[in-house]
């Protein structure tokens, strides 16, 4: 069973590692007709037929071995138990197909086909990305879709994704998981960019940055625990660095 935090982690890993290393010709002829990276495709091209594992390449060309409709609908039966596909694929998109695609699905699915679809539409822009997770169906689903996509915007341009973030209307939730994200690779850029943002900054994403600097920085972290709106959570935090000192 698919599970929301594995979509999220392959998700990202997959917009990660395709702006690394772009897309070669046959990817540019298939922008917008679901182009895919295979984790695991089709071990028979029949309807519900058995898969295997496979990957990189063997997976990639597993996948090419079918039109653009089959992939489609490979895709599309990815979310169904009872179809015997387990194919874990990250589509290269254009805005209508993937709203085309969002609505081929069953309303239960939704939540994960758009922090998929999502993904795919990064090539465009990550503000693109964004408003396919604001599709996501009800609001725990779209915070769900809209962290995947912070994430993933994080791991490319950090600055960017905050400076976005923090400017809109997106939840608290955004802006920790680019602090903590931002923060995993380049902790100094990270509190100075939160210190040049003061009060904006809720006490979610405070506690994104202190969690790492409580280790490397223990005397900045108490600062920011200080700095937190929250007694309660404020006096927690504080106690727990004091102790560790």
């Amino acid at each position: 069973m698919k599970t929301l935090f594995t979509h999220l982690l392959a998700a990202v890993a997959g917009v990660v590692a395709w702006n690394q290393l772009g897309p070669g010709t046959d990817e540019k002829r298939g922008m917008g007709h679901g182009v895919v990276t295979a984790h695991r495709a089709a071990g028979a091209n029949v309807p519900g037929g058995k898969v295997r594992p496979t990957s990189g390449m063997e997976g990639r060309g597993a996948l090419d071995s079918l039109s653009v409709e089959k992939r489609r609908e490979a895709w599309l039966a990815s979310f169904d138990d009872a179809g015997g596909w387990e194919l874990r694929a990250d589509m290269m998109v254009g805005w209508e197909e993937a709203q085309e695609l969002l609505g081929s699905v069953r309303p239960e699915q939704r939540g994960l086909a758009a922090m998929e679809l999502a993904m795919g539409l990064f090539h465009e822009s990550p503000e693109t990305a964004m408003a396919m997770a604001d599709l996501a169906g009800d609001e725990e689903a779209v915070g769900d879709a809209r962290r995947a996509v912070s994430v993933a915007w994080a791991q490319l341009d950090p600055r960017a994704a905050a400076e976005w973030v923090v400017s809109g209307n997106v939840g608290s939730g955004c802006l920790a998981a680019v602090v903590g994200t931002w923060a995993g690779s380049d902790l100094e850029s990270a509190s100075a960019w939160m210190a040049g943002h003061g009060a904006a900054i809720p006490d979610e994403a405070r506690l994104a940055l202190i969690e790492p600097l409580i280790e490397v920085e223990p005397d900045s972290a108490r600062g920011w625990a200080e700095s937190l709106a929250d007694a309660e959570i404020r006096r927690l935090t504080i106690g727990r660095i004091d102790a560790g000192n």
